[in-house]
Order: C-alpha cells, then sequence, then structure tokens
C-alpha cells in the first residue's frame, strides 16, 4: 500500500507502471489529491507568499493508473468507496492493482499540521 499527496505522487509518477506490474492485485495507491502542495501552501501561503506556484492543476490519477494496467477509482463521495471494499473481497490473484484518487479539500488543515504551523510561525 501506498499513500500519498497529488503532489508526491506526480514527483512518483514514473514508478506507477513498475508498482502495477509487480504488485497486481496486491497492490494499493491512495492518492490525497487537492489540488495542491498542502503543507507548502498551509506553511508558507499562511506566511504571505503567493500560493500560485504551490497549486497543481486538475491531475486524474485514476486515469494514469488505468493507462498503465491498474484500476483507477475517483473517490468524491465515502460511496465511491464500496469499490475499495468489492475489491478487498476479491482474491488478490483475481483483482487489479487499485489506486483511488481521492479528492479531498484543500481548505482542512489537519492538526498535525496545524502543529508544524505553530511551531515555524
Amino acid at each position: 500500500m501506498l499513500t500519498t499527496g497529488d503532489g508526491g505522487g506526480l514527483m512518483a509518477i514514473a514508478d506507477l507502471e513498475s508498482a502495477v506490474r509487480t504488485a497486481g492485485g496486491r497492490g494499493l495507491a491512495v492518492v490525497w489529491n487537492d489540488g495542491a502542495y498542502g503543507a507548502e501552501v498551509n506553511l508558507y501561503g499562511l506566511k504571505g507568499l503567493a500560493t500560485a506556484p504551490m497549486l497543481i492543476p486538475d491531475v486524474d490519477f485514476a486515469g494514469l493508473a488505468a493507462a498503465v494496467g491498474a484500476e483507477g477509482v475517483v473517490v468524491r463521495t465515502l460511496r465511491d468507496l464500496d469499490r475499495l471494499a468489492a475489491w478487498a473481497a476479491q482474491p488478490a490473484a483475481e483483482r487489479p492493482f487499485l489506486l483511488l484518487d481521492c479528492r479531498i479539500s484543500s481548505s482542512v488543515i489537519a492538526p498535525y499540521q496545524q502543529e508544524i504551523i505553530r511551531v515555524n510561525s
């Protein structure tokens, strides 16, 4: 299992095909897609630096996954996670690598991130 933000996912996209090929149905990737380098926006943007360079245009990670032989699912609601439950119920040998492209809000700041902001401000 891999979990990454959209910025980190873009930096590592070259490894997606290898992960799909070698992990097969044992592989699962979750991309937290908020359209930004969130940590940078939260730390530096709140200090007044321009956030435009920290924003990421809409990236279809589910489509990128499908292009290299995985199944990609765009997750916008909890109901979209039904596919994950069905995937988990299948034997690993019979299922594809699964990538969940979770579209999340960039306006929610995690408590650990708020602590980092407090310490570094």
